[in-house]
């Protein structure tokens, strides 16, 4: 138990004592730090009065707690127009990203025969959007053909109808009916 006493004031008086850190003086022909390496970032942050959340008869007065936001770290990116090689040879420093890539007959060539490409795609695409406004045309055609188609396979099958009922009734009507006019051909 009493340790736990211990554990808050030792943090606190760690808190409470002021460290201030020197940097020697630069060396003449050394490099500034800044191009060799960040700094780290320590941001400060005002902590009001709080109650200890393990024990509750322990109250925290007002501070300002200091904490490393980002640790030091090396800089791959100089700043400098010139880096000094291992061999002691200045050379300039280039970014790839704003260099023109050498250009020759082949990349020429490819990128008009790219260009080509996209543009018989832009072509067919609208080839395509055409065709494909005129669909629903051609849909609601195809659905009229289908309705007649309907109506006739309906009519035929009435007509049919009609004309079994006409031979049921001529053959159910007696010969005599027909008339007295009639011959019988023989051939």
């Amino acid at each position: 138990m009493k340790v736990r006493f211990l554990i808050p004031l030792l943090l606190l008086t760690g808190c409470a004592s002021p460290r201030i850190v020197q940097m020697p003086p630069l060396v003449p022909g050394a490099a500034a730090t800044e191009s060799v390496r960040y700094p780290e970032i320590v941001k400060s942050y005002y902590v009001g009065r709080y109650i200890d959340p393990d024990n509750p008869g322990i109250m925290h007065g007002r501070q300002v707690l200091y904490r490393v936001e980002t640790p030091a770290r090396w800089n791959l990116h100089p700043g400098g127009s010139s880096v000094t090689s291992p061999s002691g040879l200045a050379m300039a420093a280039t970014n790839s990203a704003y260099v023109n890539p050498p250009i020759n007959a082949a990349v020429i060539a490819e990128v008009n025969k790219q260009r080509a490409a996209t543009q018989t795609l832009l072509n067919e695409g609208a080839k395509l959007n055409q065709t494909l406004s005129q669909l629903p045309a051609a849909f609601n055609a195809v659905k009229q053909v289908e309705q007649q188609n309907l109506q006739l396979k309906q009519e035929l099958t009435a007509t049919e109808n009609r004309l079994d009922a006409l031979e049921v009734e001529l053959r159910n009507k007696p010969a005599d009916s027909l008339g007295t006019n009639q011959t019988t051909n023989e051939w």
